[in-house]
């Protein structure tokens, strides 16, 4: 499996190097595209002279996933600007009202998207736009291939195509898009196909950990996934065992930021077992080393973590503290649904603590979030937690109307769990 993963890092690494493709379709299944994502964001760090955005938002509908593309764009180059400003360097221009809307087909709006990257680079000799359409969650297949098929070059490459190279994914159980690859004659447009299926990837990440012959570092590496799969399957000693054998090892090496993510998954084994005030304090240990790394991936999860936790130990003032922290580290990473998440949580503290006024208006902010981003699930909670409120205070008028918007959600979300479940869920 080392072997594979190797594969697939060094595919990706050649793609954005070379010149003559600009796009990459990857065969994989849903669970798979997570390990294709975490190798696509590993490419910023080599390649600071490119721009790397991934898009992994839900793709219920080609408008709808665009909403959240742009909006991702939109957070990320407000959060530019501050940093541009301290090199010197002007701010990014706005992102246009016109990708916003949706009077325009899903096809134009994706190309006048790319066309507004492609604004942004310093110049189109030296730098790349790299773009990863990677929706985690496909319920709308067709739309998503008839989408990518409207920038897929045939037998040439369009010159605006030049300073962007995109990778896309087909689900290697249908091979759909590589058939309708096949059946329109595409020539431009690369293809590789990669298998982690759960067994092999097991049976290899034991076999890597235990050979002598690896570098020390990668074994590690192979070892903390190990970890990972022990805590999913509850096997939280052998979990527990295996993160104190990684947080040593990365200690005497001076990586903050790896000790941060083995102390997240101790905090999450303690809290798996009900030990809510040890998670706490392992979370706690976290944050304070990736804040040092200014690690800004683990550090979100672990701010997502003991917020829970703080919730659940009723630390409420805690909890506000870090979800409103959280919520700036997730508009910063461009997790609109961790955005989310943290937004319904920082009110759920709010509220506990009695300060309904600062609830219910962080609540209304959590809302009109989730409906940007037709997060149905977080949506329709927090509608049930200002239910709540409205008809304790007897706020007839208001509970009406949040009530009627419960239903309308209710009823969306119901529609994207059938359309999934008939698109088989992935692309």
């Amino acid at each position: 499996m080392r072997r594979k993963f190797e594969d697939l890092r060094e595919n990706l690494e050649e793609f954005v190097q070379q010149d003559a493709y600009p796009m990459l379709v990857v065969g994989c299944t849903p669970d798979e595209l997570a390990y294709v994502l975490t190798f696509f964001k590993g490419l910023a760090e080599p390649h600071p002279e490119h721009f790397f955005l991934f898009f992994p938002q839900p793709f219920d509908s080609p408008h709808g996933y665009l909403d959240g593309v742009v909006e991702s764009i939109r957070l990320q180059v407000e959060a530019a600007g501050p940093l541009r400003a301290e090199r010197g360097e002007p701010p990014f221009p706005p992102v246009p009202p016109e990708l916003f809307e949706h009077r325009a087909s899903a096809e134009k709006r994706l190309f006048a998207t790319l066309m507004y990257l492609r604004s942004l680079l310093p110049n189109e000799e030296d730098h790349r736009v790299v773009v990863g359409l990677l929706p985690l969650e496909c319920a709308d297949r067709e739309g998503y291939i008839r989408l990518l098929g409207s920038i897929m070059p045939v037998a040439e490459i369009p010159p605006w195509m030049g300073a962007l190279r995109i990778v896309a994914y087909d689900d290697r159980r249908h091979h759909a898009l590589f058939d309708a690859m096949r059946a329109n004659r595409v020539e431009k447009v690369l293809t590789f196909e990669v298998d982690f299926s759960t067994p092999a990837l097991t049976d290899s990440l034991t076999r890597d950990a235990a050979d002598p012959s690896l570098p020390t570092m990668e074994r590690m590496a192979c070892l903390l996934q190990l970890a990972a799969l022990d805590y999913a399957y509850k096997r939280y000693e052998d979990a527990v065992e295996k993160y104190g054998v990684l947080y040593t090892y990365y200690e005497s090496e001076k990586l903050p930021a790896m000790q941060a993510l083995c102390l997240l998954g101790v905090g999450d084994v303690m809290r798996a077992v009900g030990n809510l005030r040890t998670a706490k304090e392992q979370y706690q240990r976290g944050i304070a080393l990736a804040m040092e790394a200014k690690a800004l991936p683990p550090l979100l999860n672990l701010l997502l973590s003991v917020v829970d936790c703080s919730l659940e130990l009723q630390h409420f003032t805690d909890a506000e503290s870090y979800a409103e922290s959280g919520t700036k580290v997730a508009a910063a990473l461009m997790n609109p649904y961790a955005y989310c998440d943290l937004h319904e949580k920082w009110g759920m503290a709010l509220v506990a603590q009695k300060k309904l006024a600062e609830g219910i208006a962080t609540y209304r902010k959590a809302r009109e979030l989730c409906k940007t981003y037709e997060y149905f699930h977080r949506w329709a909670s927090v509608l049930e937690r200002m239910a709540g409120l409205f008809r304790e205070a007897r706020m007839s008028k208001e509970l009406r109307e949040v009530e009627d918007e419960l239903r309308g959600v209710r009823e969306l979300e119901r529609r994207g769990a059938t359309a999934a479940h008939a698109h088989g869920g992935g692309a």
